[in-house]
């Protein structure tokens, strides 16, 4: 019970924190449950992304109601990310537990650099081909209607799903900065990344659960924490100034990324 409780509060603030950052929150859902509670990495990868399933759904339902949510922009993410999240799975049967350590903490720490140093663009715009345009409130430099090249969408949903499947973390590391380079404001941004990452993570845990790869007594505790959790931290979202949180958060993640392959992969 005690170690029920545990896992239900971990990720209740991990689902808090994940919403107002839109990421679903696998940065944090893989490392705690591997050097908290013992998981081996794929059961973690497997496991976090179908408990971002319920974190994502909960908070895109706030989002949603708050008109932040851009369906045209996630529809286009959608389809390369889920095809590519299912192909990021699978790939971890050919890899050792330790290499995906390694790829994880990699994932980590470009993370970590893109929210402390947003200026490096690690995600660039790409703006040949056709594109469409969106309008969102406060939008473009003089609040107009912002410019989507197609491209853009389909290479960078690509990368999310990939990583996302492979490593357990949410595309949004790619979404979120992806939207917010081709000019989204960074709440359109959020939200549309959370809608974006329910059907990539449910593509990528299907894939997962085949392979026998996901806790579901960890799933039914850690969905109803991050669920809770989620709608929490979206209702809140406005009113926080998400760029300290980053910065905060920027820090952790190299932190994490060094005591995940100090005890996984050096056996310290």
């Amino acid at each position: 019970m005690f170690e029920t409780t545990i896992a239900f509060l971990i990720a209740t603030g991990i689902g808090l924190i994940a919403s107002i950052i839109g990421m679903g929150g696998g940065f944090l859902y893989v490392p705690t449950l591997t050097l908290i509670f013992g998981f081996d990495q794929k059961m973690a990868v497997g496991t976090s992304l179908a408990v971002m399933v319920f974190s994502s759904s909960a908070a895109t339902l706030v989002y949603w109601k708050q008109k932040k949510t851009l369906f045209s922009v996630a529809a286009l993410l959608v389809l390369p990310a889920m095809i590519s999240s299912m192909l990021g799975s699978l790939i971890t049967l050919y890899f050792d537990a330790r290499i995906l350590v390694i790829l994880f903490a990699m994932v980590l720490i470009l993370m970590s650099l893109q929210m402390l140093v947003p200026s490096l663009r690690l995600v660039p715009a790409i703006t040949v081909g056709p594109s469409f345009e969106v309008s969102p409130s406060g939008s473009g430099k003089n609040g107009g209607p912002v410019r989507i090249p197609c491209i853009h969408l389909i290479i960078w949903g690509a990368m999310g799903g990939l990583v996302s499947g492979i490593t357990g973390t949410s595309g949004g590391a790619f979404f979120v900065p992806a939207l917010v380079a081709i000019g989204l404001p960074v709440h359109f941004a959020v939200a549309t990344s959370l809608l974006t990452i329910i059907p990539t993570s449910i593509t990528g845990a299907a894939t997962h659960a085949a392979l026998g790869h996901i806790s579901l007594p960890y799933l039914m505790v850690y969905g109803a924490g991050a669920g809770i959790g989620a709608y929490v931290g979206a209702s809140l979202a406005p009113r926080i100034h998400a760029d300290h949180i980053r910065k905060f958060f920027g820090v952790l993640l190299i932190i994490i990324a060094l005591l995940m392959i100090q005890q996984k992969v050096l056996g310290g």
